[in-house]
């Protein structure tokens, strides 16, 4: 894979990197002015951040002002904020609202003693600007600080109360006020993390603001893309600070987001005056007699994804089936080997000298998509992964092989007999093929080979980094999100959720896409990046035509020329 570097990817911090980047940061533009940086010194480095992250904010909601219709003439921007530094980037952004004439009263859950350092200097500047800064502690006892705004005709609210410090349940009065502004119905703009969330435990809390957008100030965090924070998170936007990059090199973990925007940046080049071979070979081996399709859908996605060359290997007993469907692929029928009922129309171990003499002039491969896993196409399957050499996909069935390499009979379940003695035999196999490869599993298809992912989405990364060196090869875990995982330790993270994938059949169609990459010149972890981007995107796109309920798999291959 290319640099992050180069192709300015943004690093996926922690929670606690985030906080140890910003105060390492502070330190270092406070030396930049002087040698002995005073506490005095290092706060103002501070406020100039928290400036930077208002102004963020500030112009995120100008643009988002106008999407949203005033119910009268007036535009109302009500900011709830705390104590801390969440409140100041609160009210550094309510300072450049009321500048901009957009009425935009503060409600502090904190009286103004409580404001120190960087939300002091804040404070003091949005009341010198003459803003409106009410507090829970001005208010009568007979009125709930919490519907006080209900009066103004608002237009959006700004969570500003807590940021991604919070710990533990909400205080009374932060859970009543996060309970109304959940039941106003009015869109909630969530500064750094929505009040509830608690980042350390990365849970929500008893009650939690559920955000329509949360904004990420300097990097993106992982809590924002997964299923515990995704949620109150609504759609995560980063925005970028100017944190000094000598500091950030120190915090980089080694996790990145990639998105959509990138699909350009790592394209393969065509061959303008190449021929089909030139253009990349790709190999395909899949299918059975109950699962054509997975087949078809894979071969097709290959073709729409620039190889020039693809042939597909099947048993005889389904080619007819593909080829009534598609024109385009060069097929190699293999025989079935007599009318054995319970083979027949699977790959076994007597087609394998005929695979080795096709495969040989591919450039890339992929296995798996609906093999099925009896006992021959298992064996069959184990014999010919060590002889690849050129760059392959281990999709689907091909995987479930694998996870029974050390079983006596075949079996696809769940539970291991000996777990840690099966994930060390998987391990060595994978790590001593010769061809480097792309193993594109689910969650199920991982535990079989792995053992069961961590409880908590935030240790994912680690543990398919560990999995990804061990092995040497390129972990890609589909799901939302997809991660993917080089032997050099890079995690890719792809923040997308889109339910409409969730069908039998879209793997498949990834798996396609990423062989036709590889057969194209493309490094494992590029093809594995790009492929997955490449599947979102149409995948997106499919989504806004047809609908989640109702897209297939192979619409997205209709789909695939929009998202190149």
């Amino acid at each position: 894979m290319r640099s992050h570097q180069s192709l300015n990817l943004q690093p996926v911090l922690s929670t606690e990197g985030m906080r140890n980047l910003d105060a390492a940061s502070k330190e270092f533009l406070a030396k930049k002015t002087t040698s002995e940086p005073s506490e005095e010194d290092v706060i103002q480095s501070g406020y100039t951040l928290m400036q930077e992250a208002g102004l963020a904010l500030f112009k995120f909601i100008q643009n988002k002002i106008v999407e949203i219709p005033a119910r009268h003439h007036v535009k109302t921007v009500v900011i709830f904020i705390g104590g801390g530094n969440n409140g100041g980037d609160g009210l550094v952004l309510a300072k450049h609202l009321l500048q901009a004439g957009i009425h935009s009263p503060v409600f502090s859950l904190a009286p103004k003693s409580k404001f120190k350092n960087e939300a002091k200097l804040a404070l003091d500047d949005f009341l010198q600007a003459g803003g409106i800064f009410v507090s829970s502690a001005s208010l009568t006892k007979n009125e709930s600080f919490a519907i006080r705004f209900l009066r103004e005709d608002i237009q959006l609210i700004v969570d500003c109360m807590l940021g991604n410090g919070a710990k533990g349940e909400l205080r009374p009065d932060f859970a009543e006020t996060v309970r109304i502004i959940n039941e106003s119905g009015t869109p909630v703009i969530a500064a750094d993390a929505p009040t509830g969330y608690d980042s350390s435990m990365h849970i929500c809390n008893n009650i939690c603001i559920h955000a329509s957008d949360t904004m990420l100030f300097g990097f993106p965090r992982l809590d924002a893309y997964v299923k515990e924070g995704g949620p109150a998170f609504g759609k995560a936007v980063v925005a970028k600070l100017n944190y000094p990059s000598e500091v950030v090199q120190q915090f980089d973990e080694k996790n990145y987001l990639v998105t959509e925007d990138y699909i350009p940046q790592l394209l393969p080049k065509r061959n303008e005056w190449g021929d089909k071979r030139r253009q990349g070979t790709a190999f395909i081996i899949a299918g059975s007699k109950d699962m054509p399709g997975a087949a078809a859908l894979c071969t097709e996605a290959a073709l729409r994804s620039g190889a020039g060359l693809v042939t597909l290997a099947t048993t005889e007993a389904i080619a007819p089936i593909i080829q009534a469907k598609l024109s385009e692929p060069v097929f190699c029928s293999l025989d079935d080997f007599g009318k054995d009922t319970v083979h027949r129309g699977t790959l076994r171990q007597e087609n394998i000298s005929t695979l080795l003499d096709r495969a040989k002039h591919a450039s890339a491969i992929a296995i798996g998509p609906g093999l099925s896993t009896n006992f021959g196409t298992v064996e069959a399957v184990l014999a010919l992964l060590p002889q690849f050499k050129v760059p392959t996909v281990i999709d689907a069935d091909a995987l479930n092989a694998i996870a029974m390499i050390d079983d006596a009979e075949p079996r696809c379940g769940m539970v291991f007999h000996d777990e840690k003695a099966t994930i060390q035999a998987v391990t060595e196999y994978l790590h001593n093929l010769q061809a480097p490869a792309i193993l594109t599993p689910h969650v199920r298809e991982f535990a079989r080979l792995f053992g069961a992912l961590p409880n908590s989405s935030m240790a994912i990364p680690s543990r398919l980094r560990e999995i990804a060196t061990s092995t040497n090869k390129v972990i890609l875990l589909k799901g939302a999100p997809t991660y993917i995982a080089a032997p050099d330790g890079n995690v890719y993270i792809i923040p997308v959720a889109n339910s409409g994938m969730a069908k039998g059949g879209s793997g498949d169609v990834l798996s396609g896409i990423i062989v036709a990459l590889l057969a194209q010149g493309l490094a494992t972890p590029e093809a594995a990046v790009l492929g997955a981007l490449l599947h979102q995107k149409a995948g997106r796109i499919t989504r806004e035509e047809l609908g989640a309920f109702s897209m297939l798999p192979s619409d997205i291959i209709k789909n695939l020329h929009k998202a190149f």
